[in-house]
């Protein structure tokens, strides 16, 4: 009896010991899964804060490159070091420690305020230091930003942070930014924004002749000669055979035939004979110049759209977009990524500048008045009468038999 006694006794005495060590035991584990959850929830927060960077890199890199051309039209003068002054914009939203539009409200110190004030509604406290950014062409259409930031994150009820070195690369395309070197070259009169060329920069040729009369441009009109019965005088013939036809042909602004070796008597207008496989290689429709020198059917549809719609293409002489900033009209070898488009003379015309005739149309070279020659004497196109090529961008352009 007094055994069981004992063993009631020491039952009781050993619940509330055991209570307590369950007790604790459970809050341990609830401190330890409450931890574990803070410690997620910083880890979560510093990853949001890399990938965050990266899309303000991205929106306010174009800003900076909006505002820094924008300061350029209105004073006129290009920017002393346009690294530097493009990392200032994106650090402190100032250029030559001014306010800069679009930037002086979005930059990198206004986006560490937004993170610290999200941090403090979080319960974390962020610090950031050393601050650095590098900028440079990463090709010829995109600029790439490089920064690097030291960050701390330190949680305010744990015990508890996270100390580490954010790095991160972001390209920012040029694409639809305003070139500086036109107005910088015009007295801010003449406007010219940035579009990549979405053709092929080398002019080819669909067939050659083996007799050639005249020199013409026009859209072609391919078709088999048993199914030509009208002619189009605006329009320009391509196909198998002309013998037998020639009225109808003459009626033509142009003539291509395949089979026939010499140029009928009875076609009277400009002509290339003998052209094999200019009907499989010509596209209906298309822009074709048909030159009595080369004896060869030109595509210069690619040409005539890059002059017309001021286009740009990769260059390896022309000014980076950097070099742009700084008012230079070369490529330095600091940027190594050129670019090139054409001057459209009648625009500089009309602005009431003065236009110097004899240079190439080749932007770079141009304002550094290097003369140029008219596409074959000026039969090309009337339109482009003006236009003029140098004889090395002539050889970039496939067109050096043409000059």
């Amino acid at each position: 009896m007094k055994g069981i006694l004992y063993t009631l006794m020491i039952s009781l005495m050993l619940i509330p010991i055991l209570a307590l060590v369950i007790f604790y035991s459970q809050t341990s584990q609830i401190r330890d899964i409450d931890t574990d959850i803070r410690a997620n929830e910083l880890e979560y927060f510093s990853k949001s804060i890399e990938r965050d960077l990266e899309r303000f890199i991205e929106i306010n890199g174009k800003r900076a490159l909006i505002s820094a051309v924008s300061k350029i039209v209105v004073n006129g003068t290009p920017l002393d070091d346009a690294q530097m002054r493009l990392g200032e914009m994106m650090v402190n939203g100032t250029l030559f420690g001014e306010p800069s539009p679009l930037v002086d409200e979005s930059n990198l110190m206004f986006w560490q305020d937004r993170i610290n004030e999200i941090a403090d509604s979080s319960g974390f406290i962020v610090d950031f230091e050393n601050i650095q950014i590098y900028i440079n062409q990463s090709d010829s259409f995109n600029l790439m930003f490089n920064v690097n930031i030291s960050i701390n994150i330190s949680d305010k009820l744990e015990v508890m942070g996270v100390l580490k070195n954010i790095s991160t690369s972001v390209p920012v395309s040029i694409e639809g930014v305003e070139d500086p070197m036109f107005p910088l070259n015009t007295y801010g009169r003449v406007v010219r924004f940035i579009r990549q060329s979405n053709v092929s920069k080398q002019t080819q040729y669909y067939a050659q002749g083996a007799n050639a009369s005249g020199f013409v441009t026009g859209e072609a009109f391919v078709i088999d000669s048993t199914q030509l019965t009208s002619s189009f005088s605006d329009k320009i013939l391509v196909t198998d055979s002309i013998s037998g036809k020639e009225a109808i042909a003459s009626g033509f602004l142009g003539v291509v035939s395949e089979g026939d070796i010499n140029i009928p008597s009875g076609i009277l207008g400009k002509a290339i004979t003998g052209a094999t496989g200019a009907m499989a290689s010509v596209i209906n429709g298309s822009t074709i110049y048909l030159d009595e020198t080369t004896r060869k059917v030109w595509d210069l549809g690619n040409l005539t759209m890059d002059i017309k719609s001021g286009f740009y293409h990769e260059s390896s002489s022309g000014a980076s977009f950097l070099d742009r900033l700084e008012g230079n009209t070369m490529l330095t070898p600091e940027y190594g990524y050129g670019l090139e488009t054409f001057v459209y003379l009648p625009d500089i015309t009309n602005s009431g500048v003065s236009i110097d005739n004899s240079a190439s149309c080749v932007d770079y070279r141009y304002w550094n008045g290097i003369a140029g020659s008219a596409i074959r004497n000026n039969d090309y196109d009337p339109i482009y009468s003006w236009f003029k090529m140098d004889s090395s961008s002539a050889a970039d352009y496939g067109i050096d038999e043409l000059v």
